[in-house]
């Protein structure tokens, strides 16, 4: 059945008013009639069903019983991902919000092949808000991770991230000696952050900067992965092993 973003306070009682992009999806690209039966997600956590009552302009919808309460994950992954090029950071957003990352924050490191003066574009939020909502819609996750502002590299650890005793992994391709089997059981922390840098890799002065903050510099292996490879790669592993997968 087809989902869809709806704000609660935008109705009376239980009839609902869609936004603009929700409503042209039902009316114009999927055409859906009224009296079909939908699902709504309030990005918080709960879906509902619910009937389409009209399609002119706004759709307007009647709620129905609610399907899922919230469920928080059991162990939060938070993802700090160097900002890539072209289309790529699309990609990671949306390969993390399936994946369940219950928080995403790009950087701006020394070696980024960005202009840092186009670090503030609020149009490219907006670009990676629909694409994890879009993603949220595809794999029936109720929440869309936290998508903060674009910050440059020293500002991260000025970061609260989630739970009072994270563990901090910092995939790093210059690692040689720690990789996943070296580290602790995950059992013992109630939270975890992954961070990694852009296609030219980090700065050794970044790294070691990380390092005095409390990040585990690990290793993926011996191959060399493309950057938005191994963000992919990095949370489906540490998915796993947090016991989220």
């Amino acid at each position: 059945m087809n989902r869809f973003l709806f704000d609660p306070a935008v109705g009376d009682g239980d009839t609902v008013i869609l936004s603009e992009e929700e409503s042209h999806h039902i009316s114009r690209a999927l055409r859906l009639q009224p009296g079909t039966g939908i699902e709504l997600f309030d990005g918080r956590g709960t879906v509902y069903e619910a009937v389409i009552l009209e399609v002119g302009g706004r759709v307007k919808v009647r709620l129905g019983s609610c399907l899922t309460e919230d469920v928080t994950p059991g162990k939060p992954v938070w993802v700090l991902q160097s900002m890539l090029k072209g289309k790529k950071m699309d990609n990671v957003v949306q390969k993390c919000t399936e994946l369940g990352a219950v928080r995403f924050t790009p950087f701006i490191s020394s070696r980024c092949q960005i202009k840092s003066g186009k670090i503030q574009d609020n149009r490219r939020q907006e670009r990676w808000q629909r694409i994890s909502i879009a993603a949220c819609k595809q794999c029936l996750r109720t929440r869309p991770p936290v998508l903060d502002q674009p910050l440059f590299f020293p500002e991260l650890f000025d970061l609260a991230g989630p739970g009072s005793h994270p563990l901090r992994l910092f995939f790093w391709e210059e690692e040689k000696v720690t990789t996943l089997h070296d580290l602790p059981s995950f059992d013992q922390y109630d939270s975890v952050s992954i961070l990694l840098g852009p296609e030219g890799g980090l700065a050794v002065e970044e790294v070691e900067m990380a390092r005095a903050k409390g990040w585990q510099t690990v290793s993926l292996g011996d191959h060399v992965l493309r950057a938005e490879t191994a963000t992919i790669s990095a949370l489906s592993i540490v998915q796993y092993l947090a016991g989220n997968l």
